[in-house]
């Protein structure tokens, strides 16, 4: 299985084409997890059972991601490292673009 991010009711086929693969379950419990735990992340972890964020979410989760950015950035993990943060600036660029009808929310999960 995997997580992907996507607009569960889209009003468009801008909404409809929207989705973000975000990791596999297992790199996602391997490394997301882990960091989420050391930097104290409240967003991120329930990223594996799924939750939805909307446009006032979205300044929290931004700002937990771009943690975990910097969190990734500062470790020796190679090509690991490298996938995490491919897959983090993939959500920062592109999540707030998905959240700009009211209404809107993204499902990650």
């Amino acid at each position: 299985m995997s997580i992907s991010a996507f607009i569960p009711e889209p009003a468009d086929d801008l909404e409809r084409q929207f989705h973000i693969p975000v990791s596999t379950e297992a790199f996602f419990a391997e490394c997301w997890e882990p960091a989420a735990e050391e930097l104290g992340l409240r967003w991120v972890p329930v990223f594996s059972t799924g939750i939805e964020i909307t446009k006032e979410d979205l300044p929290e989760v931004l700002g937990e991601l771009n943690r975990l950015k910097e969190w990734a950035l500062e470790q020796s993990g190679g090509e690991r490292m490298k996938q995490l943060v491919s897959r983090i600036d993939l959500l920062l660029a592109e999540s707030p673009r998905a959240l700009q009808r009211d209404g809107t929310a993204v499902y990650i999960g």
